[in-house]
């Protein structure tokens, strides 16, 4: 959990002090977007763990609920 919550930090202090965003009403929302979107993906990527790179991998995995 403090690595996602460094991560977000991270990012949003990293568009905070981007003078990009400055420039204009458009590239404002469009900056704090695109950190949003980024950064959703990378705290989906850190909740779920390291994705194997086998592509059998799931073959071997049981489904949920299955003991």
């Amino acid at each position: 959990m403090e690595d996602i919550i460094q991560t977000m930090l991270s990012r949003y202090r990293t568009w905070e002090n981007n003078s990009e965003r400055q420039k204009s009403g458009y590239l404002y929302e469009k900056t704090f977007t695109e950190m949003w979107q980024s950064l959703g993906s990378e705290v989906f990527q850190q909740s779920i763990g390291k994705v194997s790179k086998d592509k059998n991998s799931k073959k071997n995995s049981k489904p949920f609920g299955v003991k």
